[in-house]
C-alpha cells in the first residue's frame, strides 16, 4: 500500500484492493490590513495579521475502488460535528498547523437496484486552527 498522507484516522492511500485519494487541493492564504486616512496624503497601510488559513480538496469514494462510500462519508461528517483537529500531512510533510472541517458537500452519486451507495464525490472544506 502506498500511503500518500492522512488528516487524524482520514488516510489518504492507494492500493492493489483501494484507493482513497484527493483531488484538486487548493490553500488559501491572506493578510489583513487597517487603511489610515492621511490629510491631503493616500491612505496608510498597517498589516494587523493574517487571515485564517483555507484548504479545499475533493475525494471520490467508490465501491468500484474498493472503499465503502457510505463509509468514508460518515467518517467524515463524524470529524466535522465533533470539531476534530489534527495536523494535515502529505508526504513527508505537514501542511501548516492544524485544521478543522468547517464544510462537507456531499454528491451521492451512484446507486444499487437495492439502494447501496456505490459512489460519493465529497469536497471538504478546512480552515487552520490555532492555539491560543
Amino acid at each position: 500500500m502506498a500511503l500518500i498522507g492522512s488528516w487524524g484516522d482520514i488516510v489518504f492511500s492507494v492500493s492493489r484492493k483501494e484507493i482513497k485519494t484527493f483531488d484538486g487541493l487548493k490553500w488559501d492564504s491572506g493578510a489583513k490590513y487597517a487603511a489610515h486616512d492621511r490629510h491631503l496624503k493616500a491612505p496608510l497601510l498597517e498589516f494587523t495579521g493574517t487571515e485564517v488559513e483555507t484548504i479545499n480538496f475533493t475525494m471520490l469514494f467508490s465501491a468500484f475502488l474498493g472503499v465503502n462510500p457510505m463509509e468514508e462519508v460518515s467518517k467524515l461528517q463524524r470529524a466535522l460535528r465533533r470539531g476534530e483537529c489534527h495536523r494535515l500531512v502529505i508526504g513527508p510533510k505537514a501542511y501548516g498547523t492544524r485544521w478543522v472541517i468547517t464544510k462537507l458537500s456531499s454528491s451521492l452519486e451512484r446507486y444499487d437496484n437495492r439502494g447501496n451507495l456505490l459512489a460519493a464525490k465529497v469536497s471538504v472544506t478546512m480552515k487552520s486552527y490555532a492555539s491560543r
